[in-house]
């Protein structure tokens, strides 16, 4: 069943309005009760709200996606640039604007907003296209629909997207999907037409079937058997499709009869659905996930389709794959035929916070400072979801160091500050009346949980959410770690999974919120746009809060016994984790192209890569967003030892080199990531001229987790464990391994290296080893047995300008 249906089936038996808010009473009123909080469904002043109008047919409701390749769609009559991979389209007043962008273009452009410049990487179609609309090589139209017709959403997969165009009788649905070189369309009224936006070669003509090279890229059209493509020119052909009304086109690799023969044999299996399905196995700390397509066959069989992965898939699949590939934003993307593949990834664990391993000086009297601070929560930039998320951040982390120095009276005011303002923002108002701000509010337009105030568009644009709501739900859990009642889902908890639901929620059922709104399961990580509306695409900055929002899934699942919860978090997680490593840190300098000057991206966007912030263009800030903030998640950081010390020299570099770090806001950040591959130089740097600097740290979590790892040694991922929380270390010959039981009964946690670890309830356990001899460490990074190692890249890749014909 596809959504489509399933909403309608909704609509129809009244369990929803139009605007896709329950009917029952609790959701008519201005507020509703959850547990012991409440949520308003009316807006607030303090708050901004996305579009009222959605650009989807009748029988499709909320809640809608957002925060895709996609969703772009949703908010226009036409779209912005959709970076498809490898194919990028944009609907246009003319019809669907194609193209295969396969050249770099680096160098310095406007920013979005204000009268800055920064340097990016981006794959275009043509030399003149790097901030505007693509330069298209065709565009595929219905003879019969005017050009003021809109494109309505009218179903979608986990990574795929049908909108339609309706003119009277005459009617044209668009499938696209994420990763595939076909296009395909379906029609009504009459056929359709094709223009060529440069002169064509057609180098194949056979009835139904077309070979034809636009400004380097090779296509092929495959009508109906027996319908044929009239009047193929320098400009354009058409095709009446004889009585069936469909039609594909796909990206070929090669301009050659053996391509376009394999193409032609799967052009007629139309995609009409993709779905993710995901298991954490436990025993080998390992992610499998399973990408199945539905395929309607139009024609002969259909069993199979073609389709591009991107390189942390195809580093991971034992499926196996073909010597064609695509160039891509992500890199090179080999092709694969079939109609599902798999990929497993290695869970490496998190812990909620770093073990009592190390001797810190001074650490009880860096806990004293906080618990004197009059107010413990403290405003910044007019408060709102994010800033108030970077108090918790702060707090959570010092509670259980402040355990840890037997100051249990400072733990609880930690929590109790947490606690209060969670508290405070979990009530919507009183006797019916809604308050004006710190709040929640559920908009039934879209399906999505508001705070008032957030800021960064978060409500108005639907950007973010998972920056913001991460927070919360890590404070939630820590809360939860010390007062498992509050946590209950009719005490507080019922709130809190309202956030978990807005941003990754795991059901496709939920009538309430879409599925995993961040999270694009194909891309592999997440997207902060929610509605793509830019030239460029979607777009994250900072890979570490994603992470971060998935790490208290987890914490949150695992402390509230939610498995489905917990299991969803290590799924993204352990995902958001691969992605960040290929895409952001680019660790096997294998993604980034050649000519870019950099060996990370301070935001990855569909069309490519920038290194800078939207908010600055100082190094500190554009590599510090990816390591904020820092905590027991934050390990993978170090997985690779070579990799994280190669990033810091090119910070240094381009900061001037001497570490003095003139912008205040992220030092300790930026020491407790060097502390990640050399623990030494960062204990110097905190002995030396410490200075607490971001709004989420303070003195006694920067001391602790620099002088816990110089104690310990850093991450070593090459040891995995059989349960959620657990960390191994690696000094020298030494390993230190960690456990955490969030249960009420003992665990025995077993490492793949033949350690034990027993770990009562609620608590920490660690232990050490030591070996003769251990593998050196630089460069390692995990690997899964049967996977294909490092991705395919061999056979033609089709660039424009290589004479593949």
């Amino acid at each position: 069943m596809t959504r489509r249906t399933w909403l309608g089936g909704l609509l129809a038996g009244g369990v929803l309005t139009a605007t896709g808010s329950f009917n029952a009473s609790a959701a008519d009123a201005d507020i509703e009760a959850v547990g012991a909080g409440s949520i308003a469904h009316r807006r607030p002043d303090a708050a901004g709200a996305p579009p009222r109008t959605v650009y989807a047919v009748d029988d499709l409701s909320a809640p809608y996606p957002t925060n895709d390749w996609w969703t772009t769609l949703l908010w226009r009559p036409r779209s912005e640039n959709l970076w498809i991979h490898p194919l990028a389209a944009r609907v246009t007043e003319s019809g669907l604007a194609i193209t295969y962008p396969d050249e770099w273009q680096v160098g310095d452009a406007p920013f979005t907003w204000g009268e800055r410049t920064d340097d990016f990487a981006e794959l275009t179609s043509s030399p003149d296209a790097s901030t505007g609309p693509i330069a298209p090589d065709l565009t595929v139209s219905h003879p019969r629909i005017d050009a003021d017709v809109p494109a309505e959403v009218a179903d979608y997969g986990d990574w795929s997207v049908t909108y339609r165009q309706t003119d009277g009788e005459a009617s044209l649905e668009v499938t696209l999907t994420q990763g595939s070189p076909f296009v395909y369309f379906e029609t009504a009224g009459a056929g359709i037409d094709v223009a060529f936006e440069d002169d064509v070669s057609v180098w194949h003509e056979r009835d139904h079937v077309l070979g034809v090279s636009v400004a380097g890229s090779h296509y092929g059209l495959f009508a109906p058997p027996g319908a044929t493509w009239d009047g193929v020119d320098d400009d354009a052909t058409s095709s009446g499709l004889g009585e069936e009304g469909y039609a594909s086109l796909a990206v070929l690799p090669e301009a050659t009869p053996k391509a376009l023969n394999a193409y032609r044999r799967h052009a007629y299996a139309f995609v009409t659905d993709t779905t993710v399905t995901w298991e954490y196995d436990a025993d080998r700390s390992a992610v499998v996930t399973d990408y199945e397509f539905d395929l309607e066959a139009k024609h002969g069989r259909a069993d199979e389709t073609l389709t591009a992965l991107y390189p942390h898939q195809a580093k991971r699949t034992a499926n196996e794959l073909s010597d064609w590939s695509y160039v891509s934003p992500r890199g090179d993307m080999p092709v694969y035929a079939g109609s599902r593949f798999a990929t497993e990834l290695p869970y490496r664990g998190l812990v909620p916070f770093l073990p009592d391993a190390a001797d810190v000086p001074n650490l009880a009297d860096a806990v004293d400072a906080v618990e004197a601070e009059d107010t413990l929560i403290r405003d910044w930039q007019g408060d709102g979801t994010y800033w108030t998320g970077k108090n918790f951040e702060r707090l959570l982390q010092l509670a259980p160091i402040a355990e840890q120095v037997d100051d249990d009276d400072a733990a609880e005011r930690f929590r109790d500050a947490i606690r209060d303002e969670l508290e405070t923002w979990f009530s919507a108002g009183s006797e019916g009346d809604v308050d004006e701000r710190d709040l929640f509010w559920y908009d039934g337009v879209w399906g999505t949980l508001n705070g008032a105030p957030m800021g960064f568009g978060a409500d108005a644009e639907l950007n973010d959410h998972h920056f913001h709501y991460g927070y919360w739900v890590k404070a939630a859990a820590e809360i939860a770690r010390a007062d498992p009642q509050w946590a209950r889902e009719d005490a507080y908890g019922g709130v809190v999974d309202h956030l978990v639901r807005d941003y990754a929620n795991p059901d496709r059922d939920d009538s309430r919120y879409p599925f995993f709104r961040n999270f694009s399961p194909y891309a592999g990580h997440s997207w902060a746009s929610g509605s793509g509306e830019l030239p460029a695409g979607c777009n994250q900055e900072s890979s570490s809060e994603a992470i971060n929002a998935y790490a208290a899934m987890i914490l949150w699942g695992e402390q509230t016994g939610d498995d489905a919860i917990r299991d969803a978090g290590i799924y993204l997680y352990t995902h958001e984790i691969h992605a960040a490593l290929e895409y952001w840190f680019d660790v096997a300098d294998e993604n980034l192209p050649d000519a870019w000057p950099y060996d990370y991206a301070g935001i990855v966007w569909g069309r490519g890569y920038k290194y800078a912030t939207w908010f600055d263009q100082d190094p500190e800030s554009i590599h510090a967003i990816n390591y904020l903030p820092v905590g027991g998640h934050s390990l993978y950081l170090g997985w690779n030892r070579d990799a994280a010390a190669a990033n810091w020299s090119e910070l240094l570099e381009n900061d001037g080199g001497d570490g003095s770090f003139d912008l205040g806001w992220y030092t300790d950040v930026l020491w407790e990531f060097r502390a990640l591959s050399d623990p030494d130089e960062a204990r110097a740097w905190y002995d030396a001229d410490y200075a607490t600097a971001d709004f989420a740290e303070s003195r006694a979590h920067t001391a602790h987790w620099i002088h816990t790892l110089d104690a310990v040694g850093t991450p070593d991922a090459t040891v995995s464990a059989d349960t959620p929380f657990y960390g191994v270390f690696r000094d020298g010959s030494t390993r230190t391994y960690v456990a955490y039981n969030a249960g009420d009964e003992r665990v025995e946690a077993s490492f793949s290296d033949g350690a034990e670890l027993t770990v009562e309830p609620n608590e920490m356990a660690t232990t050490t080893r030591s070996f003769e001899s251990l593998p050196s460490m630089d460069g390692a990074f995990p690997r899964v047995e049967g996977s294909n190692g490092d991705a395919r890249t061999g056979g033609e890749s089709g660039r424009k300008g290589e004479k593949t014909d």
